[in-house]
Order: structure tokens, then C-alpha cells, then sequence
């Protein structure tokens, strides 16, 4: 077989197995259904923990813009709570360009890149995997990681995802290009972000993350619906949180809504992970952060971890089930109490958003707390004892 693996989806997570494969000396073939460069609807926003912990992205030209801090909102918009810090709390970028970025970094490390290749099924059989593609073409390879997005069809054909509805949330956004005048008069040098619990009554809230000359509005419910209506209901909010953003002079007058893309995402991992000579990495495994919807963090982590994982079961000659079994217990050892303490945090966080955020107005220390987890800068895990304490501190005191 002339790859070792093949990679489908060339988002974060697929590009990042990738070049981790490669570093490993493991042929790897990256395979994407679209001709790239492509967009994704996404806010662009990407946790500054995640530049720490994969550094080389600091370099890449699609970091747009730093934030620095930002604003969050009550539902009825009856208070606000202003974060300011000395040090980035997030990296900005476009997703066409990042994307395009991460492909080129594994491309430069030895991996062999396909885009426009939809694969239409994928047969596991005991010596190899068989991929087949829509062009009627095949190909057989050792092993196979599943990184292509929310619906993933390699996850679906290996019998890993349940297609619950209910474990999926839905967004509307816009990108909209600005000058750097309009920028900087609107968001500052500090380029600050602006968070909208709850808008509309939506169990969700909206955002806007502003980059180096374009700004992402976006809104997002955490409940999904397929209905025509449930769709058309949100593009009405978003339009109507536009219009709310023009109101308070947030945004400038002659922004107009053109082109909204939606976009699904899952908020709740598979059951598995893994199954005889697959991996299903970042948005494809259901691994994203289920109150804010941020997923990037997650996807170049379990990336590496499935290529981690994936050149060991190479080595080894070993790609049975129980081997690769060991991904799903790395990835939870490293951020799945993250995931869990924040599903188990999602319902509370919907009933008592407002509470929260009037605890974060009168407290800045736990408004900190709160904010820097929202964005992604620390993980929960790391901030839950002290942010314990201080919501006790706001109840009782």
C-alpha cells in the first residue's frame, strides 16, 4: 500500500494528524471533499492556549489579530462586564486562510495533500481499509482517521455516530470586511471582543470577533432543529442582533448583511472513538466545548494524539480495536473531564447566565474567571476550585 494512513477532512484536526504522522516518518495521504482554499463558518476565534501549546502557529500569516479583552452582556442587556488584560486572550483568524495554513504546514513536513476528493465509502476488512471515492476510483490503506466534520461520513460508516440531533447546536454568522480606521475607532488597537448571553431569549448567545480588517457576528442556540422554520427563526435573530449592534454603536451604520452561512456543530463526544483500523479526531468525534461552541483547541489536540496513537499501531503492526482503543483514554486523560464538567455545566449555565453574569459585574476576579474560560484561554479544569470559591463567595456574601 503506498500510505500508511489516510487522513480524511483537512481541517485543524486532519491536518495536524498529518503533520504529526509525517514527523513520525509514517506515510500519509490528506484527503479533503473540497477544493481548498475553502471557508468554514466558524467565529475564527482560537483559544491563546492553543498557540501555547502548538507554538508554530504563532508564525502562520493567518493570524489576523489579537484580543486583548472584551465585553459580555446580560440577556436583557441590563449590565455589562469589561475584561481587559496585558497579555492576548485570543488569536483571530480567517478559517479559508488558516485552514490553507495548516495544510501547507503539513505538506512542508512530508505529507501528500488531495483536495476535491469526496470519499463515498469506506470498507474495513481484516488486512487494509478500502476508501472509495465519488470519481469511482479506490484506495487501500493500513488505517484511517476520520476528521471530516459535525456529519462525518467515515464515523457514520463505521457505525460510531448516532446522528442524534439533540447533541447538536446550530449557528448563523457573517464575516464583514472593514477598514483598519473603522477598526481601530470601533474595537480599539486592543481589537476587544463582545459577547451577547442569551440574546433574544435563545438558549445560546452572540458574538463578534474583530480581526485585523474584517469582523465575525455570529449566533448560536444550542438547540437544533432541522425544521425550515427553526432555520429562518434564527437568521431573523441574527438580523435582529445586527440591528442591535448598530443601536449601541457597536458596530458601524453601513454594515450590511449579505452572505450568513450556518453551520451544525456537536456537543457531546462519540461513545467511540476509535474502531478496528479507524480514529475519528476533533469535530468528526463530537470534541468541542459545549457552552461556548469552540472546537479548534480540541481538534489540534486530539489530532496529534490520533496520530500519536496511529504511528505507534503502524510500528507495531497493530490496528485491531483494542489497541487503538487507547486514543479514546489519551484524549480523556488530557482534556475530557474539560468536556464532561462542561456538559454537566451547560443546563445550569442556561438557567442562571444572567445570575452569573451579575455576579461577574459586581466581581471582577470571577468575571476574569469566567471570561477566560468562555474564550478558551485556561480550561475549566484548571480554574474549577478557585472559581468554586469565588461563585460561593458572590452567593453567601
Amino acid at each position: 500500500m503506498k500510505y500508511d494512513v489516510v487522513v480524511v477532512g483537512a481541517g485543524p484536526s486532519g491536518s495536524t494528524a498529518a503533520k504529526n504522522l509525517s514527523e513520525h516518518k509514517i506515510s500519509v495521504l490528506l484527503l479533503d471533499k473540497d477544493k481548498f482554499p475553502r471557508n468554514k463558518p466558524c467565529g475564527g476565534g482560537v483559544p491563546m492556549r492553543t498557540i501555547t501549546r502548538f507554538p508554530y502557529l504563532r508564525d502562520l500569516p493567518s493570524i489576523d489579530s489579537f484580543s486583548y479583552g472584551g465585553f459580555v452582556y446580560s440577556q436583557k442587556n441590563t449590565g455589562q462586564t469589561k475584561i481587559l488584560k496585558t497579555s492576548p486572550v485570543l488569536a483571530n483568524v480567517l478559517r479559508s486562510r488558516f485552514d490553507q495554513d495548516l495544510v501547507n504546514v503539513a505538506i512542508d513536513k512530508g505529507t501528500e495533500f488531495q483536495d476535491n476528493k469526496k470519499v463515498t465509502s469506506i470498507k474495513i476488512n481484516s488486512d487494509h481499509v478500502q476508501l472509495i471515492f465519488k470519481d469511482g476510483s479506490s484506495l487501500n490503506t493500513n488505517l484511517v482517521i476520520g476528521a471530516d466534520g459535525t456529519y462525518s461520513s467515515i464515523a457514520k460508516q463505521a457505525g460510531l455516530s448516532k446522528n442524534n440531533n439533540r447533541t447538536k447546536g446550530l449557528c448563523v454568522l457573517e464575516e464583514f470586511p472593514l477598514t483598519e480606521k473603522e477598526m481601530d475607532e470601533y474595537f480599539t488597537s486592543d481589537r476587544l471582543c463582545h459577547i451577547h448571553s442569551k440574546f433574544h431569549g435563545i438558549r445560546g448567545y452572540g458574538w463578534l470577533f474583530p480581526k485585523k480588517n474584517h469582523v465575525n457576528v455570529g449566533i448560536i442556540s444550542y438547540d437544533y432543529c432541522l425544521t425550515s422554520d427553526a432555520r429562518i427563526n434564527l437568521n431573523h435573530i441574527f438580523k435582529e442582533y445586527i440591528d442591535h449592534l448598530k443601536k449601541e454603536q457597536i458596530l458601524p451604520h453601513s454594515i450590511q448583511i449579505n452572505h450568513p452561512q450556518g453551520g451544525v456543530l456537536p456537543y457531546q463526544p462519540h461513545e467511540k472513538t476509535y474502531s478496528e483500523r479507524l480514529l475519528l479526531c476533533g469535530d468528526a468525534a463530537g470534541l468541542i466545548n459545549p457552552i461556548s461552541g469552540e472546537g479548534i483547541y480540541y481538534a489540534l489536540v486530539s489530532g496529534k494524539i490520533a496520530a500519536t496513537i496511529a504511528s505507534e499501531a503502524i510500528n507495531q503492526q497493530n490496528t485491531s480495536e483494542e489497541f487503538l482503543s487507547s486514543y479514546q483514554r489519551a484524549w480523556k486523560k488530557d482534556f475530557g473531564k474539560d468536556i464532561y464538567l462542561f456538559l454537566k455545566s451547560k443546563n445550569q449555565w442556561g438557567k442562571s447566565g444572567d445570575k452569573i453574569i451579575r455576579m461577574m459585574n459586581k466581581d471582577q476576579k470571577f468575571a476574569e474567571m469566567i471570561f477566560l474560560i468562555m474564550v478558551g484561554k485556561v480550561g475549566v479544569q484548571d480554574m474549577k476550585w478557585r472559581l468554586l470559591k469565588r461563585y460561593l463567595y458572590n452567593v453567601f456574601f
